[in-house]
């Protein structure tokens, strides 16, 4: 994920980070380094790699194995705040405020939401 969460400078809500599934990471690995130039590593003590675009050139991403369809994540500095108004407008939760990894040392928190057309996306907060 991205290493700012916006709190500070209030440069929020925009399109973060990417999920990418991938059943083979190899391929895949091999597919974005050679198509588009971006570097492709693991990320140490999850099930994921991470994909690094060119510097300023877009949102980070993540080859995971899990994720049935792209996962666009939003920065928030505020992820329940945010939830709650999802849900005040149509949207529906799927996850609480989740760490990634233990009490989030491995990048900040996230929450899985649905909006009202059904499209799952994903809310990332560095805190």
């Amino acid at each position: 994920m991205n290493d700012s969460d916006g709190s500070e400078s209030g440069d929020e809500n925009y399109f973060c980070h990417i999920i990418i599934p991938s059943k083979n990471y190899l391929k895949s690995k091999v597919f974005f380094e050679n198509v588009f130039g971006w570097k492709v590593e693991e990320q140490t003590g999850t099930n994921t790699l991470e994909v690094l675009p060119k510097p300023r050139k877009g949102p980070s991403a993540e080859l995971n194995s899990e994720a049935k369809t792209i996962i666009p994540s939003i920065l928030t500095s505020d992820i329940d705040a945010k939830l709650r108004l999802i849900e005040k407008f149509g949207g529906k939760r799927l996850t609480d405020k989740t760490p990634i990894g233990k009490e989030g040392e491995r990048g900040g928190y996230y929450a899985l939401f649905e909006d009202p057309q059904g499209n799952v996306m994903c809310l990332y907060s560095g805190k």
